[in-house]
């Protein structure tokens, strides 16, 4: 019983911190890390100014108040992901996977958000002006104003 317990608890410490550290020190010197697993990474305060995450997993990662502009962050997965107070002006945000996302304040000006899935995220407070939404889907999603947002759920 005592190795079943010891054995779950290694299991659930391991998943909880999922990424690696050689994919945070290249994304840290490189501002490339695509197809990675930063899951769970703390990336907070961090500048990523033109930064490419394509097809990357974020899940759970913190990304508020670093900046993320013009970054490429296509057919990622930032599922619970924090990105509060964050600026993503001009990034590429396209077929993205943002549920339970927290984007309130975040800037989102210009940004490209073809296809990408707002699931149960919160944009309150989000500036979205001149951002592209073409297909995005708006289920259970708070907008900038509060107002719930059902659009293509």
């Amino acid at each position: 019983m005592k190795l079943a317990v010891l054995l779950a608890g290694s299991i659930i410490t391991s998943s909880a911190i999922a990424y690696e550290q050689a994919d945070i020190d290249t994304l840290m010197n490189t501002h490339q890390c695509t197809r990675c697993d930063l899951s769970n990474a703390d990336l907070s305060k961090q500048n990523f100014t033109h930064a490419d995450f394509s097809n990357t997993d974020l899940t759970n990662t913190n990304f508020s108040q670093s900046t993320l502009k013009g970054a490429w962050l296509a057919h990622t997965k930032l599922e619970n992901a924090n990105l509060e107070d964050a600026v993503l002006r001009r990034s590429i945000l396209d077929y993205a996977q943002l549920h339970n996302v927290n984007l309130r304040q975040a800037d989102l000006r210009k940004v490209q958000m073809i296809f990408t899935d707002f699931t149960n995220a919160d944009l309150t407070g989000a500036n979205l002006k001149g951002s592209n939404q073409r297909g995005a889907i708006f289920c259970n999603t708070t907008m900038p104003d509060g107002t719930i947002n059902n659009t293509n759920c």
